[in-house]
């Protein structure tokens, strides 16, 4: 998988969560190999009442999403100081381009399958519910996906709500 369809996919989640005008979101430049000493703990910054997020978009071709090679330190460092805040959530959004699957992590799950020992997230994790995860509803189109950021959101708040505050109320 090239560079462009990496950034073409970041491309179609910000147009997807530009579509609400109840959400902001923020893309964080993308200087590469830290050019200039930046180094960005992920793509986007998104909020929607009552909630902050960070993401970091991957897409990939195959069945897995090699933690090592494909999540930089800073980025795992920055999205788990993100994610200790009340009110924060933080994780990474994978496109499994083979599978037509595109979810979002939450980076406190991918600590723990990397605590287990895993490597990886795999595809099969996902299809099976053995991970934490949400599904980012979309319409495929002849490549990509016209993402239903909103019902993407309200999912993942109901989690976030049980989540920090121990119910959904």
């Amino acid at each position: 998988m090239g560079v462009s369809r990496g950034k073409d996919f970041e491309n179609v989640i910000k147009k997807a969560f530009e579509k609400h005008c109840d959400i902001s979101i923020d893309r964080f430049p993308d200087p590469m190999a830290g050019y200039m000493g930046i180094r960005n703990i992920c793509d986007f910054g998104v909020y929607r009442y009552p909630f902050k997020y960070y993401f970091e978009c991957k897409a990939f071709s195959g069945n897995t999403l090699n933690f090592k090679s494909a999540i930089t330190k800073d980025q795992w460092s920055g999205l788990i100081e993100k994610s200790s805040i009340i009110g924060v959530i933080a994780g990474v959004l994978v496109w499994f381009i083979d599978h037509d699957i595109t979810v979002m992590v939450p980076i406190q799950e991918l600590v723990r399958l990397k605590g287990e020992g895993a490597k990886s997230l795999n595809v099969k994790d996902i299809i099976e519910n053995k991970v934490i995860h949400f599904e980012i509803p979309g319409k495929k189109k002849r490549v990509f996906f016209d993402y239903n950021a909103g019902e993407f959101l309200k999912n993942v708040n109901r989690w976030a709500k049980s989540y920090f505050f121990g119910g959904d109320d």
